[in-house]
């Protein structure tokens, strides 16, 4: 009787603590409150049981667990951050019958939901590739697709793999988005299918293209030899992909002989790639078809040229002549001018400052700027008269970036340090929107 008169006691104890701190329990710690709480009312009701045996033992004393209460928001973010709950959430199944429902934009919610909340873990391949067989729509098709290549489960390959064999019923986009979820997973199983349907000349270029852009996922297992024949394809979108696909490998294994030819390639894309695929075996790049192409009919082809030039007057210096990328400071396209420019600040004390000087004037805010970055690492060799044109333009020019950078240029040319440039926010004229 006395032993269960003190079982009741302690129960009134914990009540009695619980209620007289409940005030200052954070809803963080609500559940590991409760463990101290009961942990404490368990001790008093085992030194009870030993006071009986030994009325002699003095009374020990216990500390007070206190927690500081929390603001309502703080308590929300720790909700927001806190771990996904698991499969029996009536959250996470209502997701899965939204997946499953007849309207269109409740499944793309739900979906994109179950990525949203942290449920990846959890989602089934199978449930998955279900849906997949259940819809014709291409834009559900290409978000489960990508989740499935987020998800930790293994894939259901050998279904994927019969899809993207499937020419005959399988849509060409869903067989191409098909193709990448499968690059993805890296499988070995995947890649000789992979490999025939890429090099099958009566597929269509299109998911040819991005399976050949999707090789570079295997990484060194794709050999040079297959990039090789993918170059030499008939089909042009096949061919630049083999080049961007090139570029992507290490830049001593990069092949130059192969590449050179495409510089001079009738499709002026394929001739931007060749560029491109170049300018990527580093200090191994030669120069010649580099500044040559600074004088392609295309526009598109003179900016990758000139973005290219960058890096060479950067690597060679004094290797590089000046005549051919002075000369193509005057083109017409905007964005060579700027590349020009930006190369010239590589080598500030070998360029002439009139080419800079007469920037300033041009049309384009973005060139501008790029002058004005040249102009501020000559130092010395800027002449004054350039001063007064200099603190104009950080007045009056109609471009908040270009005032920005004339007034850091004055700074320097003053032997002044400015803080670091930022990327200022929105506040374009209507000469840059329209640029």
């Amino acid at each position: 009787m006395e032993k269960q008169a003190v079982n009741v006691s302690e129960v009134v104890l914990m009540r009695l603590y619980f209620l007289e701190h409940m005030n200052e329990v954070c809803v963080h710690f609500y559940v590991p409150s409760l463990l101290c709480l009961w942990h404490i009312a368990s001790s008093h009701q085992k030194r009870g049981f030993q006071a009986n045996d030994a009325q002699d033992e003095p009374p020990r004393s216990y500390g007070t667990i206190r927690a500081q209460i929390c603001s309502e928001e703080d308590a929300w973010d720790q909700r927001e951050k806190a771990p996904p709950m698991r499969k029996n959430d009536s959250f996470y199944r209502h997701l899965l019958q939204e997946c499953q429902s007849a309207d269109l934009q409740h499944r793309l919610e739900a979906l994109e939901d179950l990525r949203k909340h942290e449920y990846l873990d959890l989602v089934e391949a199978q449930f998955l590739l279900d849906r997949l067989n259940s819809t014709s729509h291409w834009q559900e098709q290409t978000v489960i697709l990508r989740l499935m290549s987020e998800i930790e489960k293994p894939l259901p390959l050998d279904a994927l793999m019969a899809i993207l064999a499937d020419a005959e019923t399988s849509t060409l986009f869903l067989r191409m988005e098909v193709a990448h979820t499968l690059a993805v997973t890296r499988a070995e199983e995947v890649l000789d299918l992979f490999v025939r349907v890429v090099l099958d000349p009566k597929e269509h270029p299109w998911l040819r293209e991005t399976m050949t852009e999707d090789l570079t996922l295997w990484g060194e297992r794709i050999s040079e030899e297959l990039l090789l024949t993918l170059l030499a394809d008939s089909e042009p979108a096949v061919c630049t992909a083999a080049l961007e696909a090139l570029r992507e490998r290490p830049p001593q294994t990069i092949p130059l002989e192969p590449v050179l030819p495409y510089c001079t390639h009738e499709k002026k894309y394929i001739r931007e790639a060749a560029i491109k695929t170049l300018m990527a075996t580093e200090q191994r790049v030669p120069i010649d078809p580099i500044l040559t192409a600074l004088h392609d009919p295309e526009p598109e082809v003179r900016a990758a040229a000139s973005y290219g030039c960058i890096a060479l007057v950067e690597r060679f210096g004094d290797q590089i002549p000046l005549e051919p990328l002075l000369e193509a400071l005057s083109d017409e396209y905007p964005p060579v001018r700027e590349n020009m420019l930006d190369a010239f600040g590589k080598i500030p004390l070998r360029i002439p400052v009139e080419p800079g000087a007469a920037a300033l004037t041009d049309s384009t805010y973005y060139v501008r700027c790029a002058a004005l970055e040249t102009l501020s690492l000559m130092g010395e060799r800027v002449p004054s008269s350039l001063y007064p044109p200099l603190q104009a333009m950080s007045g009056a020019d109609p471009s908040s970036q270009v005032r920005l950078r004339a007034t850091r240029a004055l700074l320097l040319l003053h032997g002044m340090r400015p803080a670091p440039l930022k990327i200022p926010t929105i506040d374009l004229t209507l000469e840059e929107l329209g640029e």
